[in-house]
């Protein structure tokens, strides 16, 4: 894709770094979900490409969110020290299995998996942890919820935050905002790896990047300033509302495409092929 020409893909550039960026700092995740539909649907491009993309975008956003959350003193730093090696590896291990693994079908599960967590953290009010661990117990789980949230950002190019916030307080019990925190510092190292994958992979967009990024900073700062004022019970209700609508959004978008008949190639060369 080239540099946007016309106002309709100006536009759609600054609503998709305004509504990432503000989301990622107001519900410590990435904002790809919210990104990536825009960058395929309005601006039309490949949906690899746009994944790797995203990560670019997530990166520099997540480093300015993260400051703020950690100026604000929200920031666990020894479960991010559990989390970040298992996030590294799994957003590695994603962007590169994103080349393989049917994409749409992957959207799909993590989808639905998404949802039914959101829905826990919204229906039951006091969430006591699943969990209670500490030492290295507590360090292989926080590996684990690193691993998995990792795996779906480097394959979907999300943040990895709709597993890594929602992880954190139902599994042992880390407070709203402080899951956050944790989350963007995390997300600062994910995003880095997967996007460098996908840029080896050659499917990185670096001129939408750069369109996009500047607006989605400030974005995600005023994002993160305004989590600050609202409470844990509010923040975990936005949360979950928003991973409602990511995960539904996934859902519908994935079985869609899913259903979609093959195209028929036809070549006077070779037999016909499906694509």
């Amino acid at each position: 894709m080239s540099v946007p020409s016309n106002s309709t893909a100006r536009t759609t550039m600054i609503a998709t770094g305004t509504v990432g960026g503000f989301f990622s700092g107001l519900v410590g995740g990435g904002g790809g979900a919210v990104m990536i539909p825009l960058m395929t649907g309005v601006l039309k491009m490949r949906q690899h490409t746009a994944h790797g993309t995203s990560l670019v975008i997530i990166f520099v956003t997540a480093v300015a969110t993260a400051t703020t959350y950690a100026l604000n003193g929200d920031v666990d730093w020894p479960l991010v020290a559990m989390l970040l090696g298992g996030s590294t590896i799994g957003a590695v291990l994603g962007a590169r299995a994103a080349r393989n693994v049917p994409a749409m079908r992957l959207r799909q599960f993590l989808g639905v998996f998404i949802t039914l967590v959101a829905l826990r953290l919204l229906l039951f009010r006091d969430v006591d942890p699943l969990l209670s661990v500490s030492g290295v117990a507590e360090a292989a789980v926080g590996a684990a919820i690193g691993l998995a949230g990792g795996l779906s950002a480097g394959a979907l190019g999300v943040g990895g935050g709709a597993i890594f916030v929602p992880a954190l307080v139902l599994l042992i019990g880390t407070p709203q905002h402080e899951a956050q925190g944790i989350s963007l510092c995390v997300i600062v190292f994910t995003a880095a790896a997967g996007a460098l994958t996908h840029r080896r992979q050659g499917t990185v967009d670096t001129r939408a990047a750069r369109w996009i990024a500047p607006v989605s900073v400030p974005a995600g700062v005023f994002g993160a300033l305004a989590a600050a004022q609202v409470s844990d019970r509010g923040l975990r209700v936005i949360v979950s509302t928003v991973l409602i609508g990511i995960g539904t959004q996934m859902v519908w978008t994935a079985t869609r495409t899913l259903r979609r008949p093959p195209v028929v190639v036809h070549d006077s060369h070779a037999a016909v092929t499906t694509v």
